[in-house]
C-alpha cells in the first residue's frame, strides 16, 4: 500500500496572471456562470514543490487549554518562486503572511488556518527552500481585542457566540460550531482590550467544557457533559487481531495530573476549596487553583472543584500517545485515522512484550500530530482517559458504574 496523497494549498491572489480569473471577452474565460472568479485569493495547489509538512494540533495533558494548532511547511525555492524578491515569480506580491493555508490527505482535510511566518535559507550550491508557518484561527482570535461592554447573564454557549460576533472579533457563523452550554454565566464587565481568546477561554474553563478550532477551522465549543464521537479506531498490537497497528505507544504513570486539594475562586465570590484527606495522607497535598471564573454563585464554585477533585485526587496510570504509519493502511484505516478529530474515543488494546494478558483502554484524543515526507506520513495521537468525562446513563464507555464520575 502507497503512502495517502497529501495536498497543500495557499490562497493567492493571481488576478494579475489572469490564471482561473474571469477574463472579460475572453471565449472561455469570458464566459457568464462559468467556474472563473473576478478576483481575489484563491486557494491554489502548491504540492509539487512540497518537502515535508508537520502539522499538530490539541494539547497534552487534560488540565492544559487547547491552544493554536500549528503546520510548518517545507517548499522547495530552487526557482525561486517563492522568493518575495523575486519580481518574475507568479507569485511575486503574495508572499506575506496571513494568507489562508489548508492541508489535505487523500481527500480530507487535516488543517486550515493562517501562515504567520515564511522563513528562506540559500545555500551556495543553489539547493534552496521557503519555510512557510502557519496557525489555526486561534491565532486571529489571540490577535483581537475587545472593546469594554457589559455582558448580560446568559449560557456559556450564548456568551461565546457573543464574543464571535463582537464587531471586533466579526468571526463567521459559518466557521462555528457552538453547543449548547449548561453554565450559566454571571453578567460582568469585560474591560477595554481584553484579548478575544483569553476571554473566550475564560468562558470554557468556566463551563469545564472544550473550546479549540477544528481540522476544518470551525471554532468548536463543547459543553462539560457532551458526549464524545465514537471513532471507528481500534489500536492493536497484535497481528492476528482485529484494528489498526500501531508503531509505538507512550505509557505514564505520575502526577501530571495529580491534584487532591482544589480551589475555585469565581469573580466576585470568595474561595471554594475541596480536600481528599484519604490522598492527602497517602501522598501529601497537591494544590490546582483556578480563579476568576464566571459562575453565578459560591455553590457552583465547590462543585466545580468537588468535580475536579473526584478526576485528580490519585496518579494517573494512561495510555498517552500512540503512533501509526500510514503507509501500511488500508484505505478505510487511512480515512479513519486522518478524518479522527479531538474529543473523539478509541480503543487501545495493548500487551507489553506480548506478556501477561491484554490492557484494554477507552481513550479520548486530545492532541493529534503528524508527519509527512517524500515516503511517510506519520501520526501521533495524545490520549486521555475516559473518566475525564462525566457519567452518562446507558453509554457503553461513559456508563460504566465505579469509572465515571456524577456531572454536577
Amino acid at each position: 500500500m502507497a503512502v495517502p496523497e497529501t495536498k497543500v494549498y495557499i490562497a493567492f491572489d493571481l488576478t494579475a496572471s489572469g490564471q482561473n480569473f474571469f477574463t472579460l471577452d475572453d471565449t472561455t474565460q469570458g464566459l457568464l456562470n462559468s467556474v472563473y472568479v473576478l478576483g481575489g485569493d484563491i486557494l491554489t495547489d502548491v504540492t509539487n514543490f512540497v518537502a515535508s509538512v508537520s502539522v499538530n494540533r490539541g494539547k497534552s495533558r487534560e488540565l492544559d487549554r487547547y491552544t493554536a494548532g500549528n503546520v510548518v511547511v517545507s517548499l522547495h525555492n530552487d526557482s525561486r518562486i517563492f522568493d518575495p524578491f523575486n519580481i518574475a515569480s507568479i507569485y511575486y506580491g503574495n508572499i506575506v503572511p496571513r494568507k489562508q493555508l489548508v492541508i489535505e490527505t487523500n481527500g480530507n482535510r487535516i488543517f486550515s488556518g493562517f501562515i504567520d511566518d515564511w522563513d528562506f535559507s540559500y545555500d551556495i550550491s543553489g539547493k534552496s527552500y521557503a519555510t512557510v508557518s502557519a496557525l489555526d484561527g486561534f491565532m486571529l482570535l489571540a490577535a483581537a481585542e475587545l472593546d469594554t461592554f457589559t455582558a448580560t447573564s446568559q449560557l456559556s454557549s450564548a456568551r461565546v457566540d457573543a464574543i464571535l460576533t463582537r464587531p471586533e472579533v466579526a468571526w463567521p457563523i459559518a466557521n462555528r460550531s457552538i453547543a449548547t452550554g449548561l453554565t450559566t454565566l454571571q453578567a460582568d464587565v469585560v474591560p477595554q482590550n481584553e484579548n478575544a481568546l483569553g476571554y473566550l477561554q475564560l468562558v470554557e474553563t468556566t463551563e469545564n467544557g472544550m473550546l479549540f478550532m477544528n481540522r476544518s477551522g470551525l471554532v468548536t465549543f463543547k459543553n462539560r457533559v457532551t458526549t464524545p464521537t465514537p471513532s471507528a479506531i481500534t489500536f492493536t498490537d497484535d497481528a492476528t487481531a482485529g484494528g489498526i497497528k500501531y508503531t509505538n505507544i507512550g505509557v505514564i504513570y505520575g502526577s501530571e495530573n495529580f491534584y487532591n486539594r482544589v480551589t475555585i475562586l469565581r469573580l466576585n465570590g470568595t474561595d471554594q476549596q475541596a480536600d481528599s484527606a484519604t490522598s492527602q495522607t497517602a501522598y501529601g497535598i497537591s494544590t490546582f487553583n483556578i480563579s476568576g471564573v464566571l459562575l453565578t454563585s459560591d455553590e457552583e464554585a465547590l462543585n466545580l472543584a468537588s468535580y475536579l477533585l473526584g478526576l485528580y485526587d490519585e496518579p494517573e496510570l494512561r495510555i498517552n500517545t500512540i503512533t501509526v504509519n500510514l503507509h501500511d493502511k488500508t484505505p478505510e484505516e487511512v480515512a479513519n485515522l486522518v478524518t479522527a478529530e479531538i474529543g473523539d474515543t478509541a480503543v487501545v488494546r495493548f500487551t507489553p512484550n506480548q506478556i501477561g494478558a491484554v490492557i484494554a483502554q477507552d481513550v479520548i484524543i486530545i492532541g493529534i500530530s503528524q508527519d509527512v515526507g517524500i515516503d511517510q506520513h506519520q501520526i501521533t495521537f495524545t490520549l486521555g482517559r475516559v473518566d475525564f468525562f462525566p457519567f452518562i446513563l446507558d453509554n457503553a464507555i461513559f456508563g460504566l458504574l465505579d469509572t465515571n464520575i456524577l456531572a454536577y
